[in-house]
């Protein structure tokens, strides 16, 4: 595959926002109108997220929970282990954000499912605060302005800012493209929106981050680009991996036949990643980061794959209701990689779309369809049917 990080432009001359991330996340304020997110993605979207900063954080009213740490990021040291990745700052409150997405998963799992609840754990927070004492929240990064490579091109290419947070707010609220839409299908997107959108999109943001920390020359541990690197492992595997991208990556595995390869390829490319940080290189840090990506298109690869084919399946079998179902769970999962696919062949995404887009019926073909459009194009993402696997 052609570098996907240099594909969306050079890091230095679009990255105006990082710049400015001091010690956490990302970039300045953003403040929201009251009637919303600036998007206007739906009503509630402002709830909690405020003046958030790039680290999608809000001032944190009371005590800080237990579970996170308001210390700035290094300054007690390097957190412990996070499966296998060992971390050279200090990253234990990036990785509670997990806690927050786990939160969010309990309260769909209720029955019914608590959407209430679920908005509140998402756009409050209350697991992970920054270095200022800020909540960050899951809602507050995927509402925050952004110009910087990558972001920009998922911007461009869904036409719109905010979206990240479009998307879960519908699926929270039953609006938009879920106007209508039964509780389990709007379960569907909240979750793989909230768990795989939003998490993997704050993964490449921190790689970002690091290739321009780099090229700027800040290479401090507790700072500089390899603590941008040790955030991008704390969002993908978090305190609580099974509420992470990480858990993804090995189900999938699980129901293609390559087991934990992703995870494995990724952890290594993470640890090179931090290594090529600290020392200032920014060639093997960019290759390091593009294995990264090439491996995320594997899972969202097979995810979309399985999601297609059950939803065929049980369009074939006359099951309308769980057709429709596991149709949004592909949508889902595909949006983390539909614009990247749109890069190598806009005709191969558009197939895709318009099979998982709720707007359209479940097709008995739907599968066959799909997985015609995404081999398609595997040679242009760098991947190959081996690596993705056999539908188990």
């Amino acid at each position: 595959m052609s570098s996907f990080l240099r594909r969306f432009g050079a890091i230095v001359a679009t990255v105006i926002v990082v710049a400015a991330c001091g010690t956490d996340d990302g970039a300045g304020v953003r403040t929201l109108n009251s009637g919303g997110s600036a998007s206007g993605s739906g009503s509630g979207s402002a709830s909690g997220v405020g003046s958030g900063s790039a680290s999608g954080s809000v001032p944190a009213s009371g005590s800080v929970p237990a579970t996170a740490s308001a210390a700035p990021a290094g300054s007690e040291g390097a957190s412990g282990a996070l499966g296998g990745y060992t971390p050279v700052s200090d990253v234990s409150s990036h990785a509670a954000v997990t806690q927050d997405v786990c939160a969010v998963n309990a309260a769909l799992d209720a029955a019914p499912a608590d959407f209430e609840a679920a908005a509140a754990a998402y756009r409050e927070g209350g697991a992970s605060v920054d270095s200022e004492g800020r909540v960050r929240t899951l809602a507050g990064f995927a509402t925050e302005e952004r110009d910087e490579a990558i972001w920009n091109d998922y911007a461009d290419y869904f036409g719109d800012p905010a979206w990240l947070d479009t998307f879960v707010t519908s699926a929270l609220e039953g609006s938009g493209e879920f106007e209508g839409a039964a509780d389990d299908v709007r379960r569907q997107g909240v979750a793989k929106g909230v768990q795989n959108q939003v998490l993997v999109a704050w993964v490449l943001h921190e790689l970002v981050a690091a290739r321009d920390k780099v090229a700027a020359g800040e290479t401090d541990p507790a700072e500089g680009a390899p603590h941008n690197v040790d955030e991008a492992w704390a969002f993908y595997h978090g305190a609580q991996p099974d509420c992470a991208p990480f858990a993804t990556a090995a189900k999938r595995g699980e129901d293609f036949g390559t087991g934990s390869t992703v995870n494995d390829a990724i952890l290594a490319a993470m640890t090179d990643a931090q290594r090529a940080a600290g020392e200032g290189d920014a060639e093997a840090l960019a290759v390091a980061s593009d294995e990264v990506v090439r491996q995320l298109v594997v899972t969202y690869v097979q995810a979309t794959r399985k999601y297609a084919t059950t939803a065929a399946q049980a369009a074939a079998d006359g099951d309308a209701e769980g057709a429709r179902v596991e149709q949004a769970e592909g949508l889902a999962f595909f949006r983390v990689i539909a614009p990247l696919v749109a890069a190598t062949d806009a005709g191969a995404a558009e197939t895709v779309t318009v099979v998982l887009s709720l707007d359209n019926p479940p097709a008995e073909d739907g599968g066959e369809r799909v997985a015609t459009a995404l081999e398609s194009v595997y040679d242009k993402l760098g991947i190959t049917a081996d690596q993705v696997g056999t539908f188990q």
